[in-house]
């Protein structure tokens, strides 16, 4: 017994033990990688209709569909005030300062939602393709969309708080239509 732990615990031994836990892990990491998103096999053809891997399309995060249902919004008018906190954010998301990424962030994160500003942690703002307003904006529904001199920019607003705000009106969604 004392042999057999000295020779465990020599670097010879936890060497091999090392080996042998990366080794299970590569392992359980290809099975992982095999195994398909729906459960079945990964060989096997999708039945008749059914979406595959070819179908789905990148997504950026922020387009949103048409909503249908009970969880949809409502169909009555934005308040003014919405409209307001959109075209406040439309202001600050053009970056007229010219800040960096995080100066950038930190003027738009009050008007987001907790999940619209995380997904826009990181996002430069050099990528913003467009410089200026050039329309009034119009509320349809919880949508407001603002005419930019290379596009539309179309807001979701959700009334809600965030880190940064109490109860307002916050972007939920942000969706981008070049001219």
């Amino acid at each position: 017994m004392n042999r057999a732990l000295r020779i465990i615990f020599s670097r010879y031994g936890i060497v091999a033990i090392i080996l042998v836990l990366v080794l299970g892990v590569i392992a359980l990491a290809q099975t992982r990688e095999q195994t398909p998103l729906d459960g079945g096999d990964s060989g096997a053809e999708s039945p008749e209709g059914a979406p595959t891997s070819e179908m789905i399309t990148a997504d950026d995060g922020f387009a949103t569909e048409e909503c249908e249902g009970d969880g949809c919004y409502a169909e009555e008018e934005l308040p003014q005030e919405a409209v307001d906190r959109a075209v406040a954010f439309t202001e600050a998301w053009l970056n007229p300062y010219g800040y960096g990424p995080d100066g950038w962030y930190d003027s738009i994160a009050p008007y987001l939602t907790i999940e619209s500003a995380g997904l826009m942690q990181g996002v430069d703002p050099i990528s913003v393709p467009a410089e200026e307003m050039t329309g009034e904006p119009a509320a349809e529904g919880q949508k407001v969309t603002v005419e930019l001199d290379t596009g539309t920019l179309t807001l979701t607003m959700t009334e809600g708080s965030n880190d940064w705000t109490g109860n307002d009106w916050l972007v939920s969604a942000i969706d981008w239509t070049p001219a």
